[in-house]
């Protein structure tokens, strides 16, 4: 069981009359061979996120079987119809990820 830290080093600012509330997903991300490393797995992800997505900084590393090694990855979205939904859709449209699982989801 990994410990959850709620600690983001990039926060959106929000305007006085933002009142949208967001919701933290974490997802267990994992590879689909050995030879794409935790680092590489972040950084493809990062590469094309939607900007309304907020990516952790450094994600907890978890190793799986067969020397496969996945991410723990924090994201907060916007609350709104679809948005988890479009996170996954594009975290599960990545090549080099074989599969995702939600492990925790709260609202902020």
């Amino acid at each position: 069981m990994c410990a959850l830290s709620v600690d983001f080093k990039v926060h959106k600012s929000k305007s006085k009359g933002d009142n949208m509330a967001e919701v933290l997903l974490v997802y267990e991300v994992r590879p689909d061979t050995a030879e794409t490393t935790p680092k590489q797995l972040e950084d493809i992800i990062r590469t094309n996120l939607p900007s309304k997505y907020q990516m952790q900084e450094n994600p907890e590393e978890k190793p799986l079987f067969f020397g496969l090694i996945g991410i723990v990855g924090q994201f907060i979205i916007p609350e709104e119809d679809g948005a988890q939904d479009e996170l996954e859709e594009y975290l599960s449209s990545i090549q080099e990820v074989s599969s995702i699982q939600m492990t925790f989801v709260t609202r902020l």
